[in-house]
């Protein structure tokens, strides 16, 4: 996938809003939608999946500036919490 360098800004803005309420998020993957080729999906570690209440807080966070940056700049990106993946010792 190829990023635009707005796109690329939007998503550090997002990176960075996303962190200072939840620091212990880290980027995982930047891909595009398996339904629409426009659609940039930030997935990212680090939610407790363990806490409903944690994950359901975060998704809320993020969608209004995720929203916000598609009113203003066009440009469809969710960030999505994800598992963390297991480590070959655990």
């Amino acid at each position: 996938m190829i990023l635009n360098h707005v796109q690329e800004r939007l998503i550090d803005e997002l990176m960075a809003y996303a962190q200072e309420k939840y620091p212990e998020v880290k980027l995982n993957a930047i891909t595009e939608s398996p339904s629409d080729e426009k659609h940039v999906w930030v997935t990212v570690e680090g939610i407790d999946w363990d806490d409903d209440d944690r994950v359901m807080d975060f998704t809320e966070y993020l969608s209004l500036k995720e929203e916000d940056i598609l009113v203003e700049y066009g440009y469809p990106i969710s960030v999505m919490p994800i598992p963390m993946r297991k480590s070959a010792d655990q």
